[in-house]
């Protein structure tokens, strides 16, 4: 993974420096290291605005004559991005910002948070106003019931004398890719849909009362369940399998299809399906199509709460990747508790990702006065572009150095500076970023971006010029279609996933309820944040999981992943809003997740909080009996393993296509 050394750098290293140009001769297509420098160079070359590293990768790309092509929710060479800001009326003004809308209001002392479409020749100067504390790119975000429903106690609790509602006057939101809207389990006893809603950020806009999209309403679905070709008459086509079909079946299908109900059947169902507005780029730089970012990912968190009003929301997310700085500082999550705050009786659940086993996170110490070698591997026949970040404290500072695979040094970029390598004709191939007090947490962050087609074992080298030792954390963001890793031998803690570090969220590790004991599932993330909380909070079933199969009306498939333990926790949650209302109650983001920590069942059962558990294995009777003060009967007869419980469940052969869908273990969900 790496290598520390007490030794200085040597003095052929090259580093950058102002007006200066560093050309190294390798045998790879990187040719010419050229620095951004603090004046403009004899190439012409103009210094970047301090900035998020990926804000200064598009400018970059966008200045070497790269293309970003439209999207939904944005224009050619426009950029979706996220901001933190003191005069929201000022935001609303600036002519270069498209489509402002308003996150989350100012709170105390935190600014409040918006989100826009600007041109990317504009990000530098909408970057300079004064208003604007914090402007960040989107980020991509991807995806993460039978043995779910007994193994949580949802069916236990039917049997209670509390009266079970299954989430009756609950709305239950899903972002996700792929909506089956005329699977038989969203339909009602009358064959009508039970969304209330279902904005496709995809299609194509119908000014429905969304910025960008199609919204369609019940009356268009219930249309389109009619008809002979439902899926093309809604105008939204999907594939068997989808994701955003399965998470929702798990959450709150009601089994009218498939026989086998969700965790909270009687909910109200709303759905967001998401769409990118920061990708792709033209050409080869094309990658990531079933991506969706984080810019439209908080809209669609504001457009759920709005449309709840004062209804008990809560909204599942099964998605997310690997990059930030995992404390929970990133402007999506920070707009996260700060609607989760805004009113009672609102909830997000996430998913805390799969990458355990991938390799994803390495941590280190600088030696004082020395260097630190981190093992970036890119395989041979990845033709996807390749992102790091390396964060450490904003009391120290680091140096880093990039040396290709064949050991040649690609130059040093000091703190506070970005370099880029151009091949010979004059494309960007490498954007080092070393930047300094990011606002958002004020410490500091490396970003490293490799264009595709350029594989092999690279090497970025921390130097430390000062006495102290400087510890870091670093991850390869996400990237399903060819990821690297890192070298070495690898720490599998702290591979949360990047939005799934906020302080009000939920965040859902995965077991195994197919096994004697409910091990943890192997490719269940670890924590805690970086900054040292304990995350995730609490654990469901995410292994071999049984729901509803996209295109099938009544057929389930078989999915695992921490997209499969999320949605059976937003099913309980929904449950136990239902049962706070028939109580007369109204609970806080702080109370619900006081209620969920406090009533998991321990595994192992010495531990107050696990890495890889939370607090352990939620379970929905004694969740109501502490809401309720009352602790009910059935928790003592549900007081066996799961194996035993699934047992007495009813034996229902699994079709086919879901035979079919479980075929490679390591390509899950979220």
């Amino acid at each position: 993974m790496a290598k520390s050394s007490k030794s200085t750098p040597t003095m052929n290293t090259a580093v950058v420096q102002t007006n200066q140009i560093i050309t190294t001769e390798v045998t790879t297509r990187l040719t010419s290291y050229i620095p951004v420098t603090k004046s403009r160079s004899a190439t012409g070359e103009k210094k970047l605005t301090p900035m998020d590293p990926k804000l200064q990768q598009a400018i970059l790309l966008h200045r070497s004559g790269i293309r970003k092509s439209p999207t939904s929710s944005t224009s050619e060479n426009e950029l979706a991005v996220i901001a933190s800001v003191t005069d929201t009326e000022s935001w609303n003004n600036q002519q270069e910002v498209r489509n402002p809308t308003l996150i989350t209001r100012a709170r105390g002392n935190e600014p409040a948070i918006v989100t826009g479409r600007i041109p990317i020749q504009r990000i530098e100067h909408i970057r300079s106003l004064p208003f604007v504390k914090s402007l960040k790119a989107a980020r991509k975000v991807t995806e993460a019931v039978h043995k779910t429903v007994p193994d949580v106690g949802a069916n236990k609790y039917a049997s209670t004398p509390a009266k079970q509602t299954g989430g009756k006057g609950v709305l239950v939101g899903i972002i996700d890719f792929g909506c089956d809207f005329a699977h038989q389990n969203f339909l009602d006893k009358n064959g009508k849909t039970r969304l209330v809603k279902f904005w496709d950020q995809t299609a194509s806009t119908n000014g429905n009362g969304v910025p960008y999209g199609r919204l369609h309403l019940p009356n268009d679905i219930n249309k389109a369940i009619k008809s002979a070709k439902p899926y093309e008459t809604l105008g939204h086509l999907l594939h068997p399998g989808a994701h955003g079909t399965h998470v929702m079946d798990i959450a709150a299908g009601n089994g009218k299809g498939s026989g086998f109900p969700g965790v909270a059947p009687a909910a109200d169902l709303i759905f967001v399906q998401l769409s990118t507005s920061n990708i792709p780029w033209e050409g080869p730089d094309v990658v990531g199509k079933n991506f969706g970012d984080s810019v439209n990912l908080v809209e669609a968190i504001r457009f759920i709460f709005d449309e709840a009003g004062d209804k008990p929301c809560v909204i599942n997310i099964s998605l997310g990747t690997n990059g930030g700085p995992h404390d929970g500082s990133t402007l999506v999550e920070k707009a996260i508790d700060g609607m989760l705050q805004e009113k009672p009786n609102r909830a997000v659940v996430i998913a805390a990702a799969n990458s355990h086993e991938d390799g994803i996170h390495t941590a280190g110490q600088v030696p004082g006065n020395g260097t630190y070698d981190v093992s970036w591997l890119v395989d041979g026949n990845d033709f996807t572009e390749n992102e790091l970040e390396i964060w450490y404290k904003g009391s120290d500072q680091l140096l880093v150095e990039v040396i290709d695979p064949t050991g040649q040094s690609l130059g040093t970029v000091e703190p506070d500076e970005t370099g880029q390598v151009k091949d010979s004709n004059g494309k960007v191939q490498l954007v080092i970023s070393n930047r300094l007090n990011d606002p958002n947490n004020h410490d500091n962050v490396i970003g490293i971006w490799l264009k595709e087609h350029n594989p092999g074992n690279w090497t970025v080298r921390l130097i430390n010029n000062n006495s102290k030792a400087v510890p870091f954390h670093g991850w390869i963001e996400r990237d399903d279609r060819g990821p690297s890793t890192f070298g070495g031998a690898r720490d599998n803690s702290h591979t949360l996933g990047s939005i799934s570090c906020s302080h009000k969220s939920i965040t859902v590790a995965s077991y195994d309820a197919t096994k004697k004991g409910s091990p943890i599932s192997w490719f269940s993330s670890e924590g805690p944040t970086r900054d040292g909380r304990h995350k995730p909070e609490i654990s469901a079933p995410g292994s071999n999981i049984l729901a509803a199969n996209s295109t099938t009306k009544k057929e389930r498939t078989l999915m695992s992943g921490t997209s499969m333990a999320a949605p059976a926790v937003t099913g309980c949650i929904a449950l136990l809003y239902a049962a706070a209302a028939a109580a007369g109650k109204k609970l806080t983001i702080d109370e619900l997740r006081t209620i969920i920590t406090k009533k998991g069942r321990l595994n192992p059962p010495d531990a107050a909080w696990d890495s890889r558990f939370g607090y352990g294995r939620i379970f929905v009777p004694d969740m109501i009996g502490l809401l309720s003060g009352v602790k009910t009967a059935a928790v003592k007869a549900f007081d066996a393993t799961p194996g035993e419980l699934i047992k007495k469940q009813p034996k229902k052969t699994p079709p086919k296509t879901a035979k079919k869908s479980s075929r490679t273990k390591r390509k899950r969900a979220l």
